[in-house]
């Protein structure tokens, strides 16, 4: 398959809107209403009201760092566990979605960046959750012009892509 060398202007910005819009957090009402849909779905400790209170504030003040359908997803899947998970297994979860993004937009947002032929595709961790399709779908669109969210843009046009130091 061969992929466009160039991006028009207009498609460009469209697509750093699109992702801009993307990595935009729940609301605190909504982020809070999952976490206790969560917490009532798994299993857990006991504790004292002020004790879960505190809990889910700490985990609704992390959650504010991630894209909303990410974190939509991420709930989701922790849910159909046993166990309410740790911070850690959601962060761990989380951190691959956000970052394809944020280097797909560093890379639009580079001036001069070359949409030469890239041939990787999104990650297969990529959001599917019927919430975040739409998102997908835009992030789709980016891969379908040649862009590349696992590989660094060449230095100069003609010139190979060095591997990610991120990686």
């Amino acid at each position: 398959m061969t992929l466009p060398t160039d991006m028009p202007p207009a498609q460009r910005a469209e697509a750093i809107r699109t992702l801009r819009l993307s990595l935009a957090p729940l609301s605190r009402s909504q982020t809070m209403r999952e976490l206790l849909r969560l917490k009532v779905k798994t299993g857990s400790r006991n504790m004292d009201a002020q004790t879960l209170e505190l809990q889910l504030e700490v985990y609704a003040d992390e959650l504010a760092r991630f894209p909303a359908d990410c974190v939509l997803q991420v709930l989701g899947e922790v849910g159909r566990g046993k166990w309410w998970p740790d911070w850690g297994e959601i962060e761990r979860r989380l951190t691959p979605l956000e970052t394809t993004r944020r280097r797909i937009l560093r890379a639009l947002e580079k001036p001069g960046y070359p949409t030469v032929a890239l041939t990787a595709s999104l990650p297969k961790t990529a959001v599917t959750d019927p919430p975040a399709r739409g998102e997908i779908r835009s992030l789709g669109m980016l891969t379908e012009q040649g862009l590349d969210p696992l590989r660094r843009p060449p230095d100069k046009p003609g010139a190979k892509p060095k591997p990610d130091p991120e990686t």
